[in-house]
């Protein structure tokens, strides 16, 4: 029996043998006959729930130059389900088993498409997340502040978890928020771990008296990583270490804001990390207007390297931060090596269906160094380039939700071409539709 069958039978199961267990010890020094069928039922609608959800999503790659498959058309599907036992009010463990598939698409798909049942999360919970005083331990879903740097995006057909140790402290308007552990690799062959030698240690804080109707967030990342070259191509281990302060509330007016900086600095093998990125939104609410729209302009940075042997490494890393769709829909952009400038509405026009719709003007940081997609690869690179204007994009998403549980949606992003990418012969642009339909239960 391989481990993935042993999982499927030892989920399906546990249930099962949890309650079995609590029914024998609550009942233990019990003579008088009892109506177990009631008793079984009562325990477990009080002390397990079991969720689950459902998601298919219908898209198409179009653009030779960045499609990731010859095939214009396939279909994702993703399937969660989650067994959480809390006999009393702190203590809690939760299991999730999740399938996730791809159908039509001609080539061997990568781990952030397909990954069949595996483990997602395994924890144990302590006290409440709200509370005081929190902990958890096992492999979990992780966002800290606005997930630029490390979060579980929701879009991709596999999510990111983490394997880590995770604690809060909440009080007089502070929260801080700890975590130490390792991202999960997907592994379509074998059960899902952590990459060797690689681990990240973060501290992050909200303080919420400091601002009229605001918030102040200063955090601070580590990140170790093995077997990375400088570039004078020796190789050596990665010590990443980032300091930020993000900023966000809201105004007058139905105005809102927020501000992020992030300085890197470190070792990347022989060179000396000097990098640094910045986002910031500006936000207009019409309560006025049926639907209340949502005006926004924003504008994102980061650093890319300058190509020259100097003993710096000024490339942003993002980590293992949210890009996708907060980049673009499309994927082929992240918080790296770019300058991401966007103007878009939200808008719930009727109360179950909601409308977003944006604009960007893409330009690369550094016309040294290349234009990176969602998975870290570098698509693009030109160091000839007399141009930095990378291209526009025009993004649209509706979203209908028809019950409390059912949801469906369809979209399209696409990349016009500007002069750098016609400079570096990737002229075919990229549009991508898509269609989806999640069910939760």
């Amino acid at each position: 029996m391989t481990t993935r069958e042993a999982l499927r039978k030892g989920f399906a199961l546990a249930g099962l043998a949890l309650t079995s267990w609590s029914l024998q010890a609550q009942n233990a020094d019990s003579t008088d006959p009892v109506p177990t069928h009631n008793i079984v039922a009562d325990y477990w609608t009080k002390h397990f729930t079991l969720h689950g959800a459902a998601r298919a999503r219908w898209e198409s790659t179009l653009g030779t130059d960045f499609s990731p498959t010859p095939a214009n058309s396939y279909v994702l599907t993703r399937v969660k389900l989650s067994l959480a036992y809390e006999p009393v009010s702190w203590f809690r463990l939760l299991a999730e088993a999740q399938d996730a598939r791809v159908m039509a698409y001609k080539t061997v798909p990568t781990s952030s498409y397909a990954n069949p049942f595996d483990l997602r999360q395994a924890y144990l919970e302590l006290g409440k997340q709200e509370g005081p005083v929190w902990g958890r331990a096992g492999r979990q879903e992780l966002t800290l502040g606005s997930g630029r740097l490390v979060a579980s995006s929701d879009w991709g057909n596999v999510p990111k978890t983490y394997d880590v140790i995770r604690g809060s402290m909440r009080g007089g308007g502070m929260n801080l928020d700890v975590a130490a552990g390792s991202v999960v690799l997907a592994d379509p062959k074998r059960m899902d771990r952590h990459k060797p030698g690689e681990h990240f240690y973060a501290a992050y804080s909200t303080w919420s008296r400091l601002l009229p109707a605001g918030t102040v967030e200063p955090y601070f990342i580590a990140k170790t990583q093995l077997g990375v070259k400088s570039k004078d191509g020796k190789s050596g281990d990665a010590d990443t270490l980032a300091a930020g302060l993000r900023v966000t509330g809201k105004g007058n007016w139905g105005f809102d804001y927020s501000a992020e900086a992030v300085h890197e600095m470190g070792t990347y093998a022989n060179d000396q990390v000097r990098a640094w990125a910045t986002a910031s939104t500006l936000g207009w609410t019409a309560s006025h207007i049926p639907g209340n729209p949502r005006f926004l302009v924003e504008y994102v940075f980061a650093s890319g390297d300058s190509g020259r042997k100097d003993s710096a490494h000024q490339a942003f890393d993002f980590m293992y931060g949210l890009n996708q769709p907060m980049n673009s829909y499309t994927g082929q952009f992240v918080w790296r090596n770019l300058k991401d400038a966007r103007a878009g509405v939200s808008w719930n026009i009727l109360k179950p269906l909601k409308l977003s719709v944006d604009f960007r003007d893409y330009w690369l940081a550094n016309t040294q160094d290349g234009l990176y997609n969602i998975a870290g690869t570098r698509t693009a690179y030109n160091t000839a380039a007399t141009s930095s204007h990378v291209g526009e994009g025009i993004e649209a998403n509706a979203a209908y939700a028809y019950s409390k549980t059912i949801l469906f949606g369809i979209g399209v992003a696409n990349l016009f071409p500007g002069e750098y990418l016609g400079e570096a012969k990737k002229t075919s642009g990229f549009v991508y539709p898509f269609l989806y339909m999640s069910k939760r239960f």
